[in-house]
């Protein structure tokens, strides 16, 4: 066993090998039963402070609903739908002191917009178009308060907190909801001011990359923190879009550019560093999670390929997988940004990809170790064991979408969305 991850006790897939899907299917479905019944356990339930998507009531509102709202999985919660609401209205009451700033506008996965975008989705499937409007108009707040500022101390651009986290849930709503809300010039708008940041921020520190971003005074590499997440969100937009607005060629040039130099900072054993700082100084953390190594910037990765259509990003996107297969079964817990779970969705997405048994396979057996003693006696319980993207909840997500592989998701990263 190595520091942070549990050796893999699994055999790696082999040509020929078959995955008993049905027997799979309930084995899951009984996994979910269970978990949902430890996420509705007052017993364990921590105090929740802010009701955000991260680790409050927001995240698992997004959870009751996507149990409710999958053919294969509404059945497990008859309730669930009503979970969700109960969840969302606690974590829209929290969001009221929060109102009044700004950056909590259009904080997406940390912040007020991430709560009101989940709540829009409710309010759809409760057919309460009352609510539904109060929510958008909220959302819709985030507009104009991500262009309000270039720069923060804090940075406003990166995908927990800042620009490109919104700009996940204006994706995400226009995927979802009956009505595409946010129109395609509002999203470019969001983009330039994000481009701007960037280059700017490039300028200033003569940087090796065309765009440069800086979160609490470092400059993250990875998917939440970092320009990974920021490139990916910049990908997803209409400036990518057959038949949409097209960008400029120095627009693509920047972001090509920098997707490009990231991908030159793969190490050999597959994983990224986690800060240009940790370049410049030959720091490795060694951490294989979401929010700073391979397992979060496999969806920079994939939607380059889809957009570019280059070997070398699928290149990329293999080696990820190889250690994320090898070193990513966390200790930290089952949940999305530095667990068990958020690491088994990089086969999902590899699966969607390649349509290739080996990552459905892989994916499996990630699922498996989510109750294997050896893991379930050792790993460390995270500070909100129930949230989305640090407990169960996320755990949920990954296997309602293990049972739907071909439209699995990663929550609000989505590279086939339309």
């Amino acid at each position: 066993m190595a520091e942070r991850y549990i050796d893999n006790p699994y055999p790696d897939f082999t040509d020929g090998e078959q995955i008993s899907f049905l027997t799979a299917e309930e084995y899951i479905k009984r996994l979910i039963a269970a978990y949902v019944g430890s996420t509705l356990d007052s017993r364990l339930q921590r105090p929740d402070g802010r009701g955000n998507l991260y680790v409050g009531k927001a995240g698992i509102a997004y959870m009751f609903w996507k149990l409710a709202t999958s053919r294969k999985t509404r059945d497990i919660c008859p309730q669930a739908l009503t979970h969700a609401s109960a969840y969302i209205q606690a974590a829209k009451e929290k969001a009221q002191q929060f109102k009044k700033k700004s950056g909590e506008r259009f904080s997406f996965v940390n912040g007020n917009a991430g709560i009101y975008a989940v709540s829009a989705v409710i309010s759809q499937a409760c057919s309460d178009p009352q609510e539904l409007a109060q929510d958008l108009a909220n959302f819709k707040l985030g507009l104009s308060a991500s262009k309000a500022k270039l720069h923060t101390p804090s940075g406003c651009d990166e995908v927990l907190e800042g620009r490109a986290g919104y700009l996940s849930g204006c994706y995400w709503l226009n995927d979802v909801l009956a009505e595409k809300i946010i129109t395609d010039e509002e999203i470019i708008s969001i983009c330039q001011v994000i481009m701007a940041s960037g280059r700017q921020a490039s300028h200033s520190e003569r940087g090796p990359l065309p765009l440069m971003y800086t979160t609490h005074g470092t400059q993250y590499l990875g998917a939440s923190h970092g320009l990974a997440g920021i490139l990916h969100m910049l990908l997803d937009s209409p400036w990518f879009r057959e038949g949409a607005v097209a960008p400029s060629a120095a627009v693509v040039s920047d972001i090509k550019g920098s997707i490009d130099y990231i991908v030159g900072l793969q190490t050999e054993e597959g994983n990224y560093p986690c800060s240009l700082e940790d370049v410049r100084y030959g720091v490795n953390k060694g951490l294989h999670q979401w929010c700073h190594g391979a397992p979060g910037f496999v969806y920079m990765l994939a939607k380059a390929y889809l957009i570019f259509n280059e070997d070398k990003y699928l290149k990329a996107l293999r080696r990820c997988a190889d250690v994320v297969w090898q070193k990513g079964m966390l200790y930290k817990g089952p949940g999305l940004c530095h667990g068990l779970s958020g690491n088994g969705y990089v086969f999902l997405l590899l699966y969607r990809l390649t349509k290739e048994p080996k990552q459905l396979y892989r994916a499996h057996k990630f699922m498996l170790m989510l109750s294997n003693p050896m893991f379930y006696n050792s790993h460390k319980s995270p500070d909100h064991p129930q949230s989305l993207y640090e407990g169960w909840a996320g755990a949920i997500c990954f296997l309602i979408d293990l049972l739907e592989p071909e439209q699995a998701a990663f929550p609000f990263m989505d590279v086939f969305h339309n």
